[in-house]
């Protein structure tokens, strides 16, 4: 074959391949890659925005795609593409093809809502993950609700408002729905320069306080902190007739005044506070799993119930209250519309209560009830606390006493080696917890089916993780690793009561919407079984 046509063959080899190679492209549609419109985004709690993506070839034969994020709790994406902020933080979103896996990916941040400054008169919503910075004294109307939505920090200016430096009150007139989660819970405190071991006690605003017109309060997953101001003449609380005239009260942290009202508390904490932690007047009440700690400058109790309330308290646990874990008493009845407290309080742990009382002034050191109120109390777990449940009269005086058919039972006391070095509890022979609930101490309570160690060390509870033997008897100071479960072989797993009936295990208390009911009786005692 000559040349030419040498040529002319490879030529026409050419031609043919290169069809050939344009026919098999042509009928090739598979994907061979994705891309979005963004690759960066920020975004607000609650805020949206729809990712656009372009996928080469344009007529690729298989246009599915799936949407992922890194991280579900910060930003959640539908299949649509729609991207939705839930909290502060970071995510990737990626999409990616059915066909071949081609991805590309859009990195997310969400930040908080925008700060806002409020007083005077509030309702409405407090969108989730913002901050409140609470300017002057606030109020909710009543008929009006406000409701606080999860990871709101709400932060009260801590300076004098008046020329008689009246420290800043929340009083709730209509209803008040705090609703925070485990993750991020709503908290109501002060600035973050202020949150300091010396303000422990410093009592920096008021509190959150009842009215008589207040219908409804829920806190879920809020952290109440650094309450306790002493009021004056012109305090919120004390124009409304709610303290005394005059001012020079010490406020507590949460207050109700309304008999007929609805309160639930669950889940939540409260510390660093001046006066008691929760002191009702009024309404049904649930307070459950909740933690108190650092509660009461000079005095003080993690809850405090009075006349016109009817009370379920359980699996809460309360760390160095001042005085008691629970004051009950029928103070303020009127055999009208304030009618007899109330109070079953029953699986709750109690550690170093009464110890920082005024030593001249004792009034229990654990739980304390007078006055004529109807209590059940049983399968609470009180350690190392000044003494153990005390009621004058007890049995005998329904007057001074709480009422003859109170019942008191299955309680566990046990005490560490630690000793107190205050003089008076020397002089009064108090120096350890055995001393305060061993025989013959006035005014305690002792019961059938009652645990208590025969001397110190005896009864250990055996707690997942405290210093049960060395953790210093006046100590306020929590700590966060602590875990007051039990370990197995606990001899406080076994001897707690389920023969009774919280008033709301059953019906329950609605409250927007919502039915919340006391938890049932457990038969370990205190607060906390086994992990």
């Amino acid at each position: 074959m000559n040349n030419l046509s040498t040529r002319f063959m490879l030529v026409l080899a050419t031609i043919l391949l290169v069809t050939a190679a344009c026919k098999k492209d042509s009928g090739d549609n598979s994907v061979r890659g994705i891309a979005l419109t963004k690759t960066t985004l920020t975004l607000k709690p609650s805020a949206t925005e729809t990712l656009v993506y372009t996928i080469f070839p344009e007529n690729a034969g298989n246009q599915n795609v799936s949407w992922a994020s890194s991280d579900n709790s910060i930003v959640r994406v539908e299949g649509n593409g729609v991207v939705t902020g839930l909290k502060p933080g970071s995510a990737i979103i990626t999409v990616t093809t059915e066909d071949r896996n081609e991805k590309a990916t859009c990195a997310v941040t969400v930040i908080q809502n925008d700060a806002k400054n409020v007083s005077g008169s509030v309702e409405g919503t407090w969108a989730k993950y913002s901050v409140i910075n609470v300017t002057g004294q606030i109020n909710i109307p009543a008929g009006k609700t406000l409701t606080i939505e999860e990871g709101v920090e709400v932060i009260v200016n801590t300076a004098g408002q008046d020329a008689n430096q009246t420290k800043i009150e929340m009083i709730v007139n209509g209803n008040l729905y705090v609703q925070g989660t485990p993750s991020a819970p709503v908290l109501i405190s002060v600035s973050a320069a202020e949150r300091t071991p010396a303000n422990t006690f410093a009592r920096l605003w008021g509190g959150i306080i009842g009215s008589a017109s207040c219908g409804e309060i829920v806190l879920d997953n809020a952290i109440i902190e650094y309450t306790g101001a002493v009021t004056t003449a012109t305090s919120p609380s004390v124009v409304a007739g709610l303290f005394k005239a005059g001012g020079g009260e010490g406020m507590v942290a949460f207050n109700t005044n309304n008999p007929q009202g609805k309160y639930v508390i669950l889940n939540s904490i409260f510390r660093n506070t001046g006066e008691d932690a929760i002191y009702v007047q009024g309404g049904n009440c649930i307070f459950t799993n909740n933690t108190f700690y650092a509660i009461g400058e000079a005095g003080g109790e993690a809850i405090n119930v009075k006349a016109g309330c009817k009370v379920d308290a359980a699996h809460n646990l309360m760390y160095s209250p001042n005085t008691n874990g629970f004051k009950l008493s029928n103070s303020g009845a009127d055999g009208g519309a304030r009618y007899q407290a109330q109070i079953t309080a029953y699986n709750n742990t109690i550690i170093n209560a009464g110890w920082r009382r005024d030593p001249n002034k004792p009034k229990g050191g654990s739980i304390w009830g007078e006055a004529g109120c109807l209590i059940n109390v049983y399968n609470n777990l009180i350690v190392n606390s000044m003494f153990r449940a005390k009621a004058p009269g007890w049995g005998v005086n329904g007057t001074t006493g709480p009422d003859l058919n109170s019942k008191m039972d299955n309680n566990f006391y046990a005490s560490g080696p630690q000793q107190s070095s205050v003089p008076q509890h020397i002089t009064n022979g108090t120096i350890t917890a055995y001393d305060g609930f061993k025989a013959n101490v006035k005014d305690a309570v002792y019961a059938a089916n009652d645990i208590a160690g025969t001397t110190v060390n005896d009864k250990n509870p055996n707690f997942e993780n405290y210093p049960f033997a060395t953790d210093p008897l006046l100590s306020f100071t929590y700590n966060a690793a602590w875990d007051f479960h039990l370990k197995a072989g606990s001899p406080a797993l076994t001897g707690g009561s389920t023969n009774f009936t919280p008033y709301f295990s059953t019906t329950g208390i609605s409250i927007n919407g919502k039915t919340y009911k006391s938890p049932a009786p457990s038969a370990f005692i205190g607060a906390f079984g086994t992990k």
